[in-house]
C-alpha cells in the first residue's frame, strides 16, 4: 500500500511538472481558438507559472505528508494566483467574452478540484489527497487537449499526425 501510494505520487508529479511548465512558458497569443489581448495572455502565463510551482509543491507535500502546505496550495489555487487579484474590469469582461463555456467549465471543475485536495489534507488522509491531487492534474490534461493542443501536440488525435491504418 505504502510503495503504491509513494509510486502514484511520483509518477502524478512527473506528468504535472512536465504538462503546466510547458504551457507556462508558451508564447502564443491564442490557444485552442481563444484570442486574448497581451495583457491578459501575460496574466494567464503568470497564472499557469503559480499553478506549475503549485502542482509540483503538493506533489512533494503529498509524500512527506505536509497537510498543511497543501491546504494552503489548495485556497491560493481556488483564489486564482493572479487572475483574481490584478484583472481589471474590462479585462475580466474580455475573459469572460473570449472564454468558450467548454473552457469554463473545465476551469471550474479544477478550482473544484483544488477544493477536494484540501479538504483531503484537512482531514490527513493520504489516500484521498493522492486521488484528488490525480484529479486535479487530469482537468489540467483535459483542458490542455481541449484548448492547447498547439502547444501540446501529444494531445493531437492520431489521424493528424499521420497515422492512417
Amino acid at each position: 500500500m505504502h510503495n503504491t501510494f509513494l509510486a502514484t505520487v511520483i509518477a502524478v508529479s512527473i506528468l504535472a511538472t512536465v504538462s503546466v511548465q510547458s504551457y507556462a512558458a508558451e508564447p502564443h497569443t491564442r490557444h485552442g481558438g481563444i484570442v486574448l489581448s497581451p495583457d491578459v495572455l501575460n496574466l494567464l502565463r503568470e497564472e499557469m507559472r503559480e499553478i506549475a510551482g503549485g502542482v509540483q509543491g503538493v506533489a512533494l507535500s503529498l509524500a512527506t505528508a505536509n497537510w498543511s502546505s497543501i491546504e494552503e496550495t489548495s485556497i491560493k489555487i481556488r483564489a486564482s494566483y493572479i487572475m483574481e487579484k490584478k484583472l481589471t474590469p474590462a479585462q475580466a469582461k474580455e475573459l469572460d467574452k473570449a472564454l468558450p463555456e467548454r473552457f469554463k467549465r473545465l476551469d471550474a471543475e479544477f478550482h473544484q478540484r483544488a477544493e477536494k485536495l484540501g479538504a483531503a489534507a484537512a482531514a490527513h488522509d493520504p489516500e484521498l489527497a493522492v486521488f484528488q491531487y490525480s484529479r486535479l492534474v487530469e482537468s489540467c490534461v483535459r483542458c490542455h487537449a481541449s484548448f492547447a493542443g498547439e502547444r501540446f501536440p501529444g494531445f493531437a488525435p492520431l489521424q493528424s499526425l499521420g497515422h492512417h491504418h
